[in-house]
């Protein structure tokens, strides 16, 4: 976020941004930043994380309506992020059991659509919102690391060879809400910034963008 605000604070001192800019048919831009996703917490664990974080790119291209409406359409996809899981399971001799550890390694491709309003004439700043939807694709490996559990003095502890899981994939439309602003250091050229939240009845994703992009 720090690094956003500096970027727009460097851009609207350039004196060689215009006033007010031709209006366009169609605008599109290249993001990268921060993604968060939440995924629910599976019942009969211990502990569980419910947050990763990772890095996310893609492309936003967006169609005028009039001065003010624009829809858009992007692609994204992120990197490899990784959750903790612990389950317990029962040991022969023990009277308490022992916990496993587990990874979940989990990536999000998404395509979305959205409809955003401009605030002002497209000036050479301007603030926008947007809402609309998303169809995110999980990808998630579970990985078991080696593991060795035992009872004291039962003899030697026993080893859990180390196992990754089939990948599995989850398909799911998500709403969207967001909002951001477009800063342009030249007549046709931009700096685009924005916060992201997709959500459903169990899943929350926060995204932190930023990007460059050209009007057309």
């Amino acid at each position: 976020m720090r690094m956003q605000f500096a970027v727009l604070g460097v851009l609207a001192l350039l004196p060689r941004a215009a006033e007010a800019q031709p209006e366009p048919m169609w605008d599109a831009a290249g993001v990268s930043g921060f993604f968060a996703g939440r995924r629910p917490v599976e019942a009969g664990s211990g502990y569980q994380e419910d947050w990763f974080e990772v890095a996310q790119g893609g492309v936003v291209v967006g169609r005028y309506l009039s001065r003010h409406l624009k829809l858009e359409f992007e692609a994204t996809a992120t990197t490899e992020g990784t959750r903790y899981r612990s389950s317990e399971i029962a040991v022969p001799g023990s009277p308490y059991p022992f916990w496993i550890t587990a990874e979940y390694q989990t990536s999000v491709h998404s395509l979305g659509a959205v409809a955003a309003w401009q605030f002002r004439d497209n000036e050479w700043v301007h603030p926008f919102v947007e809402a609309g939807a998303s169809v995110d694709v999980d990808r998630t490996v579970v990985h078991v690391p080696e593991q060795f559990y035992g009872v004291p003095r039962e003899g030697p502890p026993v080893r859990l060879a180390e196992r990754r899981d089939e990948e599995h994939t989850t398909t799911r439309v998500l709403g969207v809400m967001g909002g951001g602003a477009k800063v342009y250091f030249r007549e046709r050229a931009f700096v685009r910034t924005d916060v992201r939240f997709t959500f459903d009845g169990d899943r929350r994703n926060v995204m932190f963008r930023a990007g460059v992009g050209f009007d057309f």
